[in-house]
């Protein structure tokens, strides 16, 4: 390695130094996703095909970790033409984690960080994070909801929650939902709704509840060219739901309310609704109190108990529910003293 060679090299380092001047200022006041990092030592490599050493400027540990802390994915991005031996460094980064590879992915696919968009780059790191592939010769695909593997750990329902970092299998299924995005919105491929469905059960598969979701709301509403089909949606819902996820317990409740997808049940639908609200479903404490307001349900007719629900959707800042407390004052003045101004109305 030449003079010259190292010289380029720490006009880069320079250069990026003086961009962390800029960044510190502001650093801590941004929402920034993870900044990349690279191992200790990256820039004192053995040369591979001389006794030589490849040398940046002299940097105590501690301080090079620092200084490269601050640097974004575009500052690595600008950094790599600068020198074969740091080509690969935005490669090398985001190999340091899962955490590290979804940063740089999502940045390529928003344009975010210094960097431009590139979709199609930031499906192949998807494609590593996700690890499992869609193969539709081999498995058809199937709309019907299917059980999850017993073996599988839910991620989000209120019992088993996942840490978000660093969790290879966190990331793992976020990006399969991405893909599914990508396959369903053409970002980085062509448009391909089956596809971007087959993404979406591999991510249910491998225990993502919110898949689930998404893959009963496109149904229920027809998004992405997809025909309706309420009870396709339903049957989803009620999947997630059984497994935790708050969400589809409301929308599951609803189904049974207005008999889409399933026969009309305001008992269940009650249930469904309860068991949401008290998971801090908001509408859904706006609906047990319609039922208790108007005795279905199961339940007697009770306007105070209906108050009590409107009060807590209200609380949440439930609007309807304000109005409903408006209209029951007489009632509401009694078994919530003071709720106007309590909800400063």
């Amino acid at each position: 390695v030449n003079d010259n060679d190292n010289d380029t090299l720490a006009d880069a380092h320079h250069s990026a130094i003086e961009h962390i001047e800029n960044q510190i200022q502001s650093h801590e006041n941004k929402n920034i996703i993870t900044q990349p990092s690279l191992p200790s030592l990256y820039f004192v490599k053995a040369d591979e095909n001389s006794d030589s050493t490849f040398q940046c400027p002299t940097l105590c540990s501690e301080l090079e970790t620092n200084i490269y802390s601050y640097l974004t994915w575009g500052d690595y991005a600008r950094m790599a033409p600068t020198h074969s031996r740091v080509a690969n460094i935005m490669h090398d980064a985001a190999h340091q984690s899962s955490e590290h590879k979804w940063s740089l992915a999502q940045s390529l696919l928003h344009g975010e960080n210094g960097l431009e968009e590139n979709p199609a780059l930031a499906r192949n790191y998807l494609m590593e994070l996700a690890n499992v592939t869609v193969d539709l010769e081999k498995s058809p695909f199937n709309p019907n909801y299917e059980e999850m593997p017993e073996h599988v750990v839910v991620e989000n329902d209120d019992e088993h929650e996942v840490a978000d970092t660093d969790s290879s299998s966190s990331h793992a299924t976020a990006a399969m939902r991405q893909l599914a995005l990508c396959y369903l919105e053409g970002k980085g491929v062509e448009t391909h709704t089956t596809t971007g469905l087959a993404w979406l059960q591999q991510a249910y598969r491998h225990g993502d509840l919110d898949a689930a979701y998404e893959t009963a709301t496109i149904y229920e509403h027809g998004t992405h060219g997809v025909t309706v089909d309420i009870y396709i949606a339903a049957r989803w819902f009620l999947g997630a739901a059984e497994k935790g996820h708050v969400e589809s317990m409301a929308e599951y409740a609803m189904c049974l309310e207005l008999g889409c997808g399933v026969d009309v049940n305001d008992n269940e639908a009650l249930d469904w609704y309860t068991k949401a609200a008290e998971k801090g479903h908001v509408t859904s404490n706006f609906s047990v109190a319609e039922m208790f307001e108007s005795a279905r349900g199961g339940v007697p007719q009770s306007d105070t108990e209906a108050v009590l629900w409107y009060f807590k959707a209200a609380k949440m800042g439930d609007e309807d529910s304000v109005k409903a407390l408006r209209r029951l004052n007489d009632i509401a003045r009694i078994v919530v003293p003071g709720w106007a101004n309590t909800l400063g109305v």
